[in-house]
């Protein structure tokens, strides 16, 4: 990690830092030919649903109160990060996050709503007992604010940091981390991809390979973007619960945020990869083109739970 630091505003970031932080969404170069990780995920639990969606674009956008809120909450925080930051922890703290987050998820319902050919989705209760859950869980990350966020030894590197990195000529992957943070007393690196949930992750999610593997492939790119040892980065799964149980066994259950580390040593990095490059040569030619077939679902009764809707 370079010494050299830059001024911005009052917070002083290395040369690194600034670099990645940087790294904002862009218009990618239409000629490229773009794996994401939903389209690896979705390939993976049914080829055919992939080609409808991917190949065929048949699958109907659809939103619904949880894409909403999970949209609204993920612009809240980083407001509220960002200003904690790169202003000041009191203008943070002075801010009107219960606002903001209503004021988001109006924004992202309107824009569901007009890219559902304006059809209503949710109804004013469903919105407001999401916003009040959303109100809980602002409050709690504003009072544990120090065990999360700390100040003193992190720094926010990046927000929606854009991952685009060849995987073969023409063919790259295409990725946005939510936060990355930095942490310059032991010269290491955090991604977190914040997720919303009802009541936390059960074991079964967490060993969800298909899931875990988002992490996993952020760090892989990561790393090469910038150039740093994957073995300075650790990932991790930051869940936002919106229910919590008022007599819970454990006091842990009632904490409105579960964080989760899933491996990403060598082996399990070997495996994604490997799942990743099995699934680009059955879709991908020799030119980088899609392969237009008929994909067939892995289920031996000739359709699943994700791709029979679309039959």
């Amino acid at each position: 990690m370079p010494k050299k630091i830059y001024q911005e505003g009052k917070k002083k970031l290395s040369p690194l830092v600034k670099q990645v932080w940087e790294s904002k969404i862009k218009q990618s170069p239409s000629k490229n030919i773009h794996i994401s990780y939903s389209s690896i995920s979705t390939y993976n639990k049914c080829p055919k649903l992939w080609e409808k969606m991917y190949l065929r674009k048949e699958v109907p956008f659809t939103q619904n109160i949880y894409t909403t809120f999970g949209t609204a909450f993920h612009e809240t925080i980083q407001t509220w990060l960002e200003t904690m930051y790169h202003d000041k922890v009191k203008t943070a703290n002075e801010m009107d996050k219960h606002q903001l987050l209503y004021d988001n998820m109006i924004k992202a319902y309107k824009q569901g709503k007009a890219q559902m050919n304006h059809q209503h989705f949710t109804t004013q209760e469903e919105l407001t007992q999401f916003w009040i859950e959303g109100k809980h869980i602002l409050d709690f990350l504003e009072k544990k604010r120090s065990a999360y966020f700390s100040t003193k030894n992190m720094k926010l590197a990046g927000i929606e940091t854009l991952l685009y990195q060849e995987i073969r000529p023409g063919v790259m992957f295409k990725g946005l981390v939510d936060l990355v943070f930095y942490h310059p007393n032991t010269n290491r690196w955090t991604i977190m991809d914040i997720k919303t949930s009802t009541s936390g992750w059960r074991e079964n999610q967490k060993k969800n390979p298909n899931l875990t593997a988002q992490v996993v492939l952020y760090k892989e790119f990561f790393a090469k973007q910038f150039g740093i040892d994957k073995d300075e980065i650790d990932v991790e799964f930051f869940i936002v619960k919106r229910r919590v149980p008022k007599d819970a066994e454990f006091a842990s259950m009632q904490k409105r945020v579960q964080q989760f580390s899933p491996p990403s040593g060598p082996r399990k990095t070997k495996q994604v990869l490997e799942s990743m490059n099995k699934m680009i040569s059955e879709v991908l030619d020799g030119d980088g083109n899609f392969i237009d077939k008929d994909y067939k679902c892995t289920n031996p009764f000739g359709k699943c739970e994700h791709c029979s809707p679309f039959l």
